[in-house]
């Protein structure tokens, strides 16, 4: 079986044109890992690595024309890296997640109309010549999307009303000159960065937009004058990076949409949005506002008298230019001594708070040493009422000798009280012993003599 599987993989790779100049020996260059990293394209003579136990597949070099239909559908993997291998058409399977595809020649992606379930969250397809955004509209469950440098001139935005989960859209550098609006309210609550820098854009409405999440917003370089439906960029207020440079911004609608956005003077400081400037050799010979070039009057107004505009407004330009020119150098002045207050004030925070720093930390070696004192104190305590126990404990065991004390010595004499009522009981019984003996002995002298005197009659 495993056999079979390996010669069907084959023949999936040489039928979908696969190049010619790949290596004899098609390998994993690691024989064990979750990643199989092939250098080359396989050969027809070639076998394929097992890739039953991995879940990730990427291919250095090579050509490969076509990602069809059965060689997606055989390929176990769930992430594929085919990066530079000028592929001109993919079939997303839908058990892939992540599809890497930059630099290649992509015209088509192609979906399976029966599915209606694809995991697909990662997609990566910058570099390449994709022009029809429709094709996405299947992949629902998409968190990354990365459109950057394809042939899209016209970008619908009810393409992505039905992936909620989406986190990256970016579609820079691709020559942009429409989006088209969503059908109704296109509500992306997990987006965090949306990019399209370096197109063409002349107006972007953002009026039924809901994007609660958003923290990195790239406008830069289009033909912007103002963004409709968007009455200040504070509705993100997540915002952290803002990029709006290279535009066609009027001043007044600019100094409003960032009117209360916290504008971050430093990348050291950690609240605020961070906004670029235009670069010093940028046209801006009217106005700035925080840093982006913008003017009084934009295209539209020209537009109005038929291309005639700018030469009609010229002249009222020209003549309050010095005027300008003194408010601005005004305006420069003020943000110097703006600046240079900020500092003063920095300064002066910076040493009240190494003053209240300094008290802090004496404070803390007070109570530092209040705690030491303290555990001092209790460590003496703790001494004095282990020396007490010791006492009391001493004093019972006293207590308890001399009550053992007071028995044996009434114990004493109680034995020498016997010893004495026994004693005397000995001499009585002596004494009456002596008496006895000395009655026996008088009663044996009698007894004597008078065995003797009746013995002499009976004699004669």
């Amino acid at each position: 079986m495993k056999c079979y599987f390996q010669a069907l993989l084959i023949g999936l790779f040489v039928s979908s044109g696969f190049g010619e100049n790949s290596s004899s020996v098609v390998k994993c260059t690691k024989q064990k890992g979750a990643t199989c990293v092939i250098k080359s394209l396989p050969t027809v003579d070639s076998e394929l690595p097992d890739l039953s136990k991995r879940t990730t597949v990427r291919i250095l070099e090579g050509s490969l024309s076509n990602l069809t239909v059965k060689l997606a559908e055989k390929l176990p993997v769930r992430i594929l890296w085919l990066e530079g291998l000028d592929i001109q058409s993919v079939y997303v399977a839908p058990h892939f997640e992540e599809l890497r595809l930059r630099n290649n020649k992509l015209v088509t992606l192609e979906t399976n109309p029966s599915s209606s379930s694809y995991a697909l969250k990662v997609l990566d397809v910058s570099k390449n010549l994709l022009n029809n955004a429709t094709q996405l509209a299947p992949l629902h469950g998409l968190e990354e999307l990365y459109l950057d440098e394809n042939r899209f001139t016209e970008l619908s935005m009810a393409v992505f009303e039905k992936m909620p989960r989406l986190r990256v859209l970016s579609a820079a550098r691709n020559g942009l000159v429409k989006l088209a609006p969503p059908t109704g309210a296109l509500v992306l609550n997990d987006l965090t960065t949306l990019s399209l820098a370096h197109n063409r854009l002349t107006s972007v409405s953002m009026e039924n937009w809901q994007l609660p999440a958003l923290q990195t917003l790239l406008l830069s370089d289009n033909g912007l004058a103002e963004v409709d439906g968007l009455d200040g960029f504070e509705r993100f207020f997540d915002l952290q990076k803002l990029e709006l440079a290279g535009n066609r911004w009027g001043c007044g609608w600019l100094q409003h949409a960032l009117e209360k956005v916290t504008i971050r003077q430093s990348l050291a400081d950690s609240d605020g949005t961070l906004l670029d400037k235009s670069t010093d050799g940028a046209d801006c010979s009217i106005e700035k506002v925080h840093g982006i070039c913008c003017s009084f009057t934009t295209d539209a107004d020209d537009d109005t008298d038929g291309g005639n505009g700018s030469d009609a407004t010229k002249p009222v330009v020209d003549a309050f230019l010095p005027v300008l020119n003194r408010v601005r150098e005004a305006i420069v002045q003020l943000d110097q001594r703006h600046e240079a207050a900020r500092m003063a004030q920095s300064e002066l925070l910076k040493k009240l708070n190494d003053t209240l720093q300094h008290r802090v930390e004496e404070y803390t070696k007070f109570l530092e040493e209040q705690e030491d004192e303290s555990e001092r104190a209790h460590a003496q305590v703790t001494r004095v009422l282990h020396k007490v126990n010791q006492l009391e404990g001493a004093v019972k065991r006293m207590d308890s000798e001399t009550e053992t004390v007071r028995m044996k010595e009434q114990e004493r004499k109680r034995l020498l009280h016997f010893m004495v009522d026994m004693k005397n009981k000995l001499l009585r019984q002596a004494i009456e012993t002596d008496s006895l003996w000395v009655q026996a002995n008088a009663e044996k002298i009698d007894y004597a003599r008078r065995l003797e005197v009746g013995s002499q009659p009976s004699a004669k």
